[in-house]
């Protein structure tokens, strides 16, 4: 099992609250950011910025994502370390 906040991006520039991550939508499974505090979206984590965030309602229901999925369309770089 993974722990909190293992496919975080970047600190939540809009809320400032959250850490945003690499999640999976459950009907689509397409991969995507969102804040884990204010819920706002990005299609992925190089258009991170307050300009680019979608409202909450572009994507669905989420899933964890797993590291195969990550690696797969080659955001693994985007990923902080803690």
């Amino acid at each position: 099992m993974k722990g909190l906040y293992t496919n975080k991006v970047a600190w939540c520039y809009i809320c400032n609250q959250g850490w945003i991550e690499i999640v999976k939508d459950l009907k689509t499974g397409k991969l995507f950011c969102c804040c884990s505090e204010c819920e706002n979206e990005w299609d992925n984590p190089e258009c991170i910025n307050e300009k680019n965030a979608n409202s909450p309602e572009k994507y669905g229901r989420t899933s964890d994502v797993s590291d195969e999925e990550i690696d797969s369309i080659g955001w693994r770089k985007y990923i902080l370390k803690d």
